[in-house]
């Protein structure tokens, strides 16, 4: 007790204002915020710090801009809630273009821990770093503190002309911005901003592998966590990005002649009716994360304005060497693609007639064979006959089906990254394959057949509040493997 006690004197020294112990206010770059102490267990608290802003309101002139870093307030800012997220196709009542906030969440504002720095997932164009989905009460015993932010999603995100007019991959400047956020301020939220681990599940985990590559990102972390996703996935990167942003502007009524007035042009553009051109996930007419992202990271022009967060292929990138090698972990569950799989047979009940009539659509993309090719036929001819011994496809086989996804979509790019990534710094792969209490996403959607789907790991790290699942008894398997999961998810 007599430690706490001086944690909360020089607590009080430290802010100057005399609040009570559940109220701490923290000084940052701009300016002071109040957070609020909240419980991990027996005998367990730790201080939460929501809705900091890290960059200025990305509207106006600074949409489809690079972000810049917030001026600051006045006074004390109350950060006990989550600021606005970013807006989606969800439409969620909380959302607002202005939305670029961190969350702190830290065991004690005194001494240095290590800080993990989580990108959350959401195929580009949904999520937040919200509690939500990503509580972060389960990481306090372990010492660490947990940074979670919002970054711009889909076409205000993302939207690229090809070249100067607008470059593209705003978002992972954003998260370039949240980064540099931290190396100023963590300390004084007890943080030690040399021992940075930046991760992220699905397209968070590519943003990650992104980041890996950028040269904005030199000295912003020292190790990365890739969870079910990479740069080099077939959904990852978007090589055409005038025709998504050309397809936009005349779908609004925009001209497509000159880039810079277009940009100028969907700068006016109220965000929502931006965003109802998206088609997400389906990009192409393809199901199931087959083909691109429609608004998701380029490729830069090289006369860019300002700094370039990619300026090259991610393969090129990882073959030639050329970006900065951090220790990584990077893997996948065993049944990712399942949820998808699922999600797709009931909204679109004609999914395996789809295959069934056009088997191309089993070659990755980014293969880059031409359809209707003799080595086009040899590949689905493989595959089906591998997989699912060439029968027609149906619901009857499902799990084979799905089995194929996982390795197209989640194994393999996460193996072909590791293995290069391999050549210059050490790595460490996981398959995480348990079904237990806490496969939240798998009973969400009352999946039956065996093995973790796409998301289910991440209910072992946080706490989902959105799920309200409730306290787990002390003698389910499931708490043992979460301890276990938040442990070594440090590295």
């Amino acid at each position: 007790m007599w430690l706490r006690a001086v944690q909360l004197l020089v607590l009080l020294a430290l802010t100057g204002r005399g609040e009570s112990q559940d109220r701490p206010t923290i000084s940052t770059s701009g300016g002071q915020v109040q957070g609020t102490t909240e419980s991990c267990g027996l005998f367990c608290t730790y201080y939460s710090f929501k809705g900091i802003p890290y960059a200025e309101p990305p509207v106006g002139g600074l949409r489809f801009a690079n972000p810049v870093p917030h001026g600051g307030w006045s006074g004390v800012r109350d950060a006990s809630q989550h600021g606005s997220s970013c807006p989606s196709p969800d439409a969620l009542p909380t959302e607002a273009e202005d939305c670029l906030f961190v969350n702190v969440y830290s065991p004690s504002v005194i001494g240095t821990r290590p800080v993990m720095v989580f990108v959350h997932g959401g195929a580009y164009s949904g999520g937040s770093g919200d509690d939500a989905l990503y509580g972060a009460r389960y990481f306090m015993p372990e010492d660490v503190v947990i940074v979670t932010f919002n970054y711009r999603l889909g076409v205000l995100g993302f939207l690229s002309t090809g070249d100067n007019s607008a470059s593209g991959n705003w978002a992972i400047k954003d998260c370039v911005e949240a980064l540099r956020w931290v190396q100023s301020n963590i300390v004084a939220f007890g943080g030690d901003p040399n021992q940075v681990t930046v991760f992220g599940q699905s397209a968070g985990g590519a943003m990650v592998h992104f980041l890996t590559l950028s040269p904005l990102t030199a000295g912003l972390f020292q190790r990365a966590i890739t969870h079910s996703g990479s740069a080099i996935n077939s959904w990852s990167l978007q090589s055409n990005p005038r025709a998504e942003a050309n397809r936009l502007a005349t779908a609004l009524g925009i001209s497509t002649a000159d880039t810079a007035a277009m940009v100028a042009a969907l700068r006016q553009a109220p965000y929502r009716n931006l965003i109802a051109q998206q088609q997400g996930l389906n990009s192409q007419g393809v199901p199931l994360l087959l083909r691109p992202v429609d608004f998701g990271p380029v490729v830069e022009p090289a006369n860019a304005p300002g700094p370039i967060a990619l300026d090259r292929l991610p393969i090129e990138l990882l073959d030639s060497g050329s970006y900065r090698a951090v220790p990584l972990m990077a893997g996948y569950v065993d049944m990712d693609a399942l949820l998808f799989s699922v999600a797709e047979m009931i909204t679109n009940p004609g999914i395996f007639d789809q295959f069934n009539n056009n088997p191309h659509f089993l070659v990755p993309f980014v293969w880059n064979i031409p359809e209707g090719s003799a080595a086009s036929t040899a590949v689905s001819q493989a595959f089906r006959q591998y997989y699912w011994q060439s029968q027609p496809l149906s619901p009857a086989i499902l799990n084979e089906f799905s089995v194929y996804l996982t390795d197209h979509q989640f194994a393999y790019p996460q193996l072909e990254m590791a293995k290069r990534h391999a050549a210059r710094s050490s790595v460490y792969l996981y398959q995480f394959g348990y079904d237990g209490d806490l496969n939240l996403v798998k009973q969400s959607f009352g999946i039956t057949l065996p093995g973790a789907v796409h998301g289910d790991e991440l209910c072992y790290l946080f706490e989902p509040l959105s799920f309200g699942a409730g306290e787990l008894p002390v003698t389910s398997h499931a708490v043992t493997v979460r301890q276990r999961m938040v442990h070594q998810n440090r590295f």
